[in-house]
């Protein structure tokens, strides 16, 4: 087996990840599980369940929810806005379409792309079917060169071959477009620090990178990697309760039901800022 990123060797096996195993390239670094889960398996994963995870499910815990993902977006938004303050902007995994409510209100027209038939049906049902296409980015019946800015926020951790997926995503966006990736870093501290026990490490990420071997993926795929910078995300007590709580750590579920225990009900949706090992990156197409 070569490496789907640079497609050489040799490979380091590690620990298990749902029916499959963790390997390192030795040569690029990209990390990826193998064998990868089954279309069924991955339909599974992302019903509504999926999003049950979050712990917010409706009336006042949603809108909790969304303030929080709102505060994120603002700063992904906020880094696209160096390069493109207005436009065509497609979201690839939209999820419910919060990214989408943001970015409209910052001058943006926007789009989403979405797998899931829950959140999918949730987008479409907010910015219309035309606008949302449910299925994934390689099979989209958008025209080419149609977006100036891409966003892919904890999406390519998620898909089957990522180089295919920039592949198409380079087919969509026009030529003085951009594309913001946000998506693990294995080069961040919390991944170091942590190791096989690092928070991100769970059966649906089937591929893990860091700033080299991201780097190197933009290349094959037409893009230059033009700036790095380590993600902060706006989390609160109550989400990361019951996200430790559908992926248990021996120290941080139950440190974080401790915290959520002791902290009055009505703070614990109050949203603060983390670096929790993600990096955003911005890609160029290539000359």
């Amino acid at each position: 087996m070569n490496c789907p990123v640079c497609g050489s060797g040799p490979l380091k096996r590690g620990r298990a990840l749902g029916a499959g195993f963790l390997h390192s390239c030795l040569s690029c670094t990209a990390r990826f599980i193998s064998p990868q889960p089954t279309d069924a398996e991955l339909k599974d994963m992302y019903g509504e369940g999926y999003y049950g995870s979050w712990g917010l499910s409706g009336g006042g815990e949603q809108d909790a929810l969304k303030a929080m993902k709102t505060a994120t977006f603002g700063l992904r938004l906020d880094l696209i806005s160096r390069y493109k303050t207005a436009g065509d902007i497609l979201d690839v995994g939209c999820a419910t379409g919060f990214f989408m409510e943001a970015a409209e209100k910052r001058g943006f027209r926007a789009y989403g792309v979405e797998i899931s038939d829950y959140s999918s049906a949730a987008a479409a049902a907010k910015f219309g079917a035309g606008r949302v296409h449910h299925g994934v980015l390689e099979d989209c019946p958008f025209p080419e060169k149609s977006f100036d800015a891409i966003a892919m926020s904890d999406l390519l951790e998620h898909v089957r071959d990522p180089l295919r997926t920039l592949a198409a995503a380079r087919r969509l966006l026009r030529d003085d477009g951009m594309i913001m990736i946000m998506t693990p870093d294995t080069g961040s501290l919390t991944a170091r620090l942590m190791g096989a026990r690092w928070t991100h490490y769970k059966p649906e990420h089937l591929f893990y990178f860091n700033r080299r071997s991201l780097s190197l993926l933009a290349k094959k795929s037409g893009f230059e990697a033009v700036r790095f910078e380590a993600a902060r995300k706006a989390m609160n007590l109550e989400y990361l309760r019951t996200q430790f709580a559908a992926y248990p750590h021996p120290l941080l579920t139950p440190a974080s039901a401790l915290l959520a225990r002791i902290t009055p009900r009505g703070a614990r949706s109050g949203n603060f800022f983390l670096t929790m090992g993600e990096m955003t990156a911005v890609l160029r197409p290539s000359s």
